[in-house]
């Protein structure tokens, strides 16, 4: 076939990069068509597949396992030996992480031997991809920064790989029982929602950071204190810094996550968060959908007041004058030898991404990211 689109995909679940090849008309440019053609026929493809070929229909013509066709891009994961910022934080070896479940990209449920008699479960955030390297580096020294606090979900550990010591992510305290977005049949308590209010007072009048993605998918209850805990902070920043955007305030994440909570309306989502106004929030009417532990007025009555003191504060300029704390940058490659130039020299080069075949010619350490469909695991083993 002449002229063939060809799009790259990366499988979540298997952590796998694979190519798709197919005519222009049934793979436009920028569609992501790619993504269901792949949906198509994954489930038929061996491990070693590195690209697969499709005709005007969507039917599989060719598979290919050729190294020269492997879309795969590796990434620079610095080692910890040159990160003194993290030096006095836990540390695991990712080969100690057990999978319990996979939560999202990027994000998956482990247990954690911590001896030979107690295990317990925490969330792994990484990124196999160059796209959230920072992300991940700037959320671990957030986390890393915070003061414990019993309304927050703290740093546990930064994963090592097992062969070099690279930072490959790191892990928080997993809570059981689902997030206020999965439990929507539970009692939504007036002491959580003051705990909330104080808990945003804290990070932002406090401590100057603010969260930027408060939403009930990022609250949990904890079971055994029975407080409302927040979580993911892979979006906050520092007051005043690159990243903190004032449309994303805490004040109108924290409107819209009652909201929902109250009115199980999910549509406050689908508008762009810069024209999200919660003043027309608060003067709509809030259909009582989830069971509350006392009247709506009460609610109501402290968020309205605790919204109001909090923008007199933003606007007497009580949310200036924190000390900057900067992230640190992550540390770079090393150089290495990529080959000789004409008075045989030897070139160095460093790079944050290689493709992997690239990264095997030249003996590169090349961390094993692929895994086992989910469907073929048993976890109860």
């Amino acid at each position: 076939m002449a002229n063939l689109h060809i799009g790259y995909i990366i499988d979540w679940d298997q952590r796998r990069w694979y190519a798709v090849k197919g005519p222009p008309k049934l793979l436009p440019d920028g569609e992501g068509k790619e993504i269901n053609v792949l949906k198509r026929h994954i489930d038929q493809l061996a491990r070693n597949v590195h690209s697969i070929t499709v005709d005007d229909e969507g039917l599989l013509i060719s598979v290919s396992t050729d190294p020269e066709e492997d879309p795969t891009l590796v990434t620079h994961f610095p080692r910890f030996a040159t990160a003194p910022s993290l030096h006095d934080c836990s540390t695991v070896k990712v080969s100690s992480l057990t999978e319990v479940d996979r939560l999202g990209p990027g994000v998956d449920l482990m247990n954690y031997a911590e001896s030979s008699t107690v295990e317990r479960k925490v969330v792994f955030k990484y990124s196999m991809i160059s796209q959230w390297r920072r992300q991940i580096w700037a959320e671990m020294h957030l986390l890393k920064s915070l003061p414990r606090h019993p309304n927050l979900i703290p740093l546990d550990s930064v994963v090592l790989d097992d062969v070099e010591s690279r930072v490959l992510g790191f892990t928080t305290t997993y809570i059981p029982g689902g997030t206020l977005d999965e439990n929507r049949d539970l009692i939504f308590r007036f002491e959580w929602l003051q705990q909330l209010t104080a808990t945003v007072d804290f990070l932002n009048l406090d401590l100057g950071i603010v969260h930027q993605d408060i939403a009930p998918r990022n609250l949990v209850i904890d079971p055994e204190t029975n407080k409302i805990r927040l979580f993911d902070f892979d979006r906050a920043a520092r007051t005043g810094c690159p990243g903190c955007i004032p449309e994303r305030s805490d004040i109108r994440g924290l409107v819209c996550t009652l909201y929902e909570l109250i009115t199980h309306n999910e549509q406050i989502w689908q508008v762009p968060f810069e024209e999200r106004d919660p003043a027309t929030m608060q003067n709509l009417e809030w259909p009582v959908e989830r069971r509350l532990d006392g009247d709506i007025s009460l609610f109501r009555s402290h968020l309205n007041a605790w919204v109001q003191r909090r923008t007199e504060a933003c606007e007497a300029g009580n949310m200036q004058g924190f000390k900057t704390s900067v992230t640190p940058d992550i540390p770079p490659p090393s150089p290495i030898v990529t080959g000789y130039n004409e008075v045989a020299l030897p070139i160095y080069e460093t790079a944050i991404v290689r493709r992997r075949t690239d990264a095997m010619r030249l003996k590169q350490h090349i961390v094993p990211w692929e895994r086992p469909p989910q469907n073929l695991i048993n976890y109860s083993k």
